[in-house]
């Protein structure tokens, strides 16, 4: 079998998310051939080579697992709350133990949510250098002015950097309120809202209606569905190097916002 990097191999294994992989091997809790290697790219061979990891042998391959979730607010994405709110995987019947979810969504937004045990492509669709397109239906405070969506539209400036540029339409309005279009490839924490905020208006209702191309199509909020084989091999092109593809709306997301 080929050498492949360390933390892909933990990730494939659904020992833990990438990053939480890479967490792990510098932390010293995985060893191969019975010596700790702190360094995650290091290229090892799984056939070959003993990998333990917090002593025990590193598991077999799971059976990948692709579900897209209509995620409803007033669940979390995390497996377990403190506060004891309720998580998407509440809303499961059947959730694999290795399952994550693809990205945050918070609290209170609802929307497209990927769940799978496959770190690697999990890695990739919310790692910056693939810029993945997030479409999201935004309903906000009284309407903005042209001016303020062509600073969007720009990109501005926010605590933690400028922003890249994003695509932002008026979808219909109402006086006291409106209901926008932000399509971003960036995934900063509460990044629409903050837009938003930035702008001097505030978000009522926030919804994620595509991601990478996968929409919600036939899902209330709430249910959950197999990625077709159309969906997955879509997804795997996307962030099959890493580039910035041409940002734009697809007529699947036109559809589901008309």
């Amino acid at each position: 079998m080929a050498r492949e990097h360390l933390v892909k191999i933990l990730a494939a294994r659904a020992v833990a998310s990438r990053r939480g992989s890479e967490r792990m091997i510098r932390e010293g809790l995985v060893t191969v051939d019975g010596q700790q290697l702190l360094e995650p790219g290091q290229l090892v061979d799984p056939a070959e080579q003993r990998i333990e990891v917090n002593g025990e042998p590193l598991p077999k391959a799971p059976a990948l697992v692709y579900r897209l979730l209509h995620k409803p607010t007033g669940t979390i994405t995390s497996r377990s709350d403190p506060e004891g709110r309720n998580t998407v995987f509440d809303l499961l019947d059947d959730a694999e133990p290795s399952l994550q979810a693809v990205g945050r969504l918070d609290y209170n937004t609802e929307g497209v949510l990927l769940l799978t045990n496959d770190g690697e492509l999990a890695y990739r669709l919310t790692h910056p250098s693939y810029a993945v397109p997030k479409s999201y239906l935004v309903k906000i405070s009284s309407t903005p002015s042209e001016r303020k969506l062509e600073m969007l539209r720009k990109g501005v400036r926010l605590e933690d950097g400028p922003t890249e540029p994003a695509l932002v339409e008026i979808i219909r309005s109402s006086g006291p309120s409106s209901w926008l279009l932000i399509t971003i490839k960036e995934g900063r924490n509460r990044i629409v809202r903050r837009l938003v905020d930035h702008i001097g208006h505030r978000t009522l209702k926030l919804k994620r209606v595509a991601f990478g191309g996968l929409t919600l199509r036939g899902l209330e909020a709430g249910d959950t569905r197999k990625l077709s084989a159309g969906e997955l091999g879509h997804l795997r092109r996307g962030v099959r190097v890493p580039g910035k593809a041409e940002l734009k709306v697809s007529w699947e997301v036109r559809k589901a916002v008309a």
